[in-house]
């Protein structure tokens, strides 16, 4: 009997793996405001047949330079949605999501493997869903990071993989890694450069480094700069970072860690804790910790490599718990496998069901359609609105002063009153200076929120007169007349 039991265990991979996917609701996944411009961008490239190296849809025509640094992945969502609508945006996050499990529990297991234990514990298995979904509610929306985040994560894999066995099919894949994510997400590039370098380090430092390993990593290195940006793509960090424009937005700003119940707050805290058993003395493991921790508390966005490397420092940690013994289950790797595709079915299914809409009082949808209803087909009004949703407004019709990226638009040919870039009137210029910078850039329309104060709302109703069109993201105010639709 109990040896039945033992037999069936396995399944515990299948039937953890669907519920967790389950979880993961898809709708989550929508209404984040870089998806929009992203899509378009990426229409634009494949109907021009052209690397976008210059902002589109601007007041500034296309006088302002754009570092190209996620085309690949604008190519890739825009023939998704337009082959599919937004559901077929979800099935790159159905394939990056089953990508990135399985790569989180391949790191517990190398880990492991590294320090010469048995490879698969259940407990882990349990960690990385955990990790997972935090990971999808925090990370996973139509954004590049989707992608990279699983390779980063393989890369990995594969580095640790080759520094045992000094491969070449983890060679090879390494360097495929590289340029893959020199032209999805060029921003994260650097990351597996210094893995590399940390990789190279570990080598010197124990005396193991040979041609073959030397000739690997520098190969890694050279081909990140085969992209369609050249080295301003790889280095794009330092880019949104000069002049600390980037703090400016949410998620760039630093890790709030005064709450215990804040799931980062936890997430530190369990890092901390596993750090004196997870690092074994090992050069590698200390110089990754470094790089992690640094990264993981200095911004809410780079937090996300915290949550993606907890499982390897927690692979080696499990054997300390008590009783750990009682929880070994035999892994089959079919049933872990068909638990993910099942509950990604599952998910897919009800994502075609039940279509994801656009959030309209997160977005202006109703106000777009009204300044779109005024203007003539085929002409592109000026329109000023906040940020967070340009990309919406640029990527149904309207030239917008920013689109919701940030480094076109904080050069000094953006420039204006104020002495202001056109990304911190953007960002600053909701409130009672809106009425100076709508004079000088001179929008066709502006469109508010409705989160304002009384007092300022009636500002602007004395500076531009009443709305012409309310809706419930916000109002929308004419300032001067374009050519009419018919």
């Amino acid at each position: 009997m109990k040896l039945r039991i033992k037999q069936g265990l396995p399944i515990l991979y299948l039937l953890l793996s669907v519920i967790a996917i389950v979880l993961m609701f898809p709708r989550e996944t929508y209404n984040d405001p870089d998806t929009f411009w992203h899509i378009e961008l990426g229409n634009y490239m494949l109907k021009h047949h052209t690397v976008l190296h210059h902002a589109i849809h601007t007041f500034y025509n296309d006088k302002l330079p754009y570092v190209p640094h996620e085309f690949g992945f604008q190519l890739i969502v825009a023939v998704l949605y337009d082959t599919f609508g937004w559901q077929g945006t979800y099935l790159l996050t159905g394939v990056c999501l089953f990508l990135l499990i399985l790569g989180l529990y391949r790191l517990t297991r190398i880990s492991r493997k590294e320090l010469g234990l048995e490879e698969h514990h259940i407990l882990l298995f349990v960690l990385v869903l955990i990790v997972s979904i935090c990971v999808f509610y925090f990370y996973f929306k139509t954004r590049p990071q989707i992608i990279s985040s699983c390779m980063i994560v393989w890369f990995f894999v594969y580095l640790r993989e080759f520094n045992l066995s000094l491969s070449k099919r983890y060679a090879y894949a390494m360097v495929a890694i590289s340029i893959g994510i020199a032209n999805i997400h060029a921003g994260v590039w650097l990351v597996i450069a210094v893995f590399t370098a940390m990789a190279l380090a570990e080598s010197t430092f124990e005396r193991s480094l040979s041609k073959f390993k030397l000739w690997t990593y520098l190969a890694i290195i050279a081909v990140g700069f085969i992209n369609v940006g050249g080295t301003d793509n790889i280095l794009y960090i330092f880019t949104v970072t000069k002049h600390h424009f980037n703090l400016m937005i949410n998620e760039w700003q630093p890790v709030n860690f005064a709450s215990p119940t804040e799931p980062r707050t936890i997430l530190l805290l369990v890092f901390a804790m596993l750090l004196p058993f997870g690092i074994h003395r090992k050069a590698f493991r200390f110089m990754l910790m470094l790089g992690i921790l640094f990264l993981g508390v200095s911004s809410y966005k780079q937090n996300l490599f915290m949550w993606l490397f907890v499982p390897y420092f927690a692979g080696t940690v499990v054997d300390l718990i008590p009783y750990h013994q009682n929880f070994k289950v035999p892994f089959k790797k079919a049933w872990l496998i068909w638990g993910l595709l099942l509950g990604l079915s599952a998910n897919l299914v009800v994502n075609y069901l039940w279509p994801p809409t656009i959030d309209n009082k997160k977005y202006p949808v109703d106000e777009m359609s009204y300044v779109m209803s005024q203007t003539a087909v085929g002409v592109r009004p000026k329109v000023l609105a906040p940020y967070g949703s340009s990309g919406y407004v640029m990527s149904h019709g309207a030239d917008v002063l920013c689109d919701g990226r940030q480094d076109p638009f904080v050069t000094d040919a953006s420039k204006g009153v104020f002495g202001y870039t056109a990304f911190e009137r953007s960002m600053k210029g909701f409130s009672e200076l809106l009425p100076d910078i709508v004079q000088y850039d001179k929008p066709d329309y502006v469109i508010v929120r409705k989160n304002v104060s009384n007092r300022m709302y009636q500002s602007w109703c004395t500076a531009f007169g009443n709305p012409v069109f309310q809706g419930k993201y916000g109002d929308v105010f004419r300032i001067k007349k374009v050519q009419q639709s018919s």
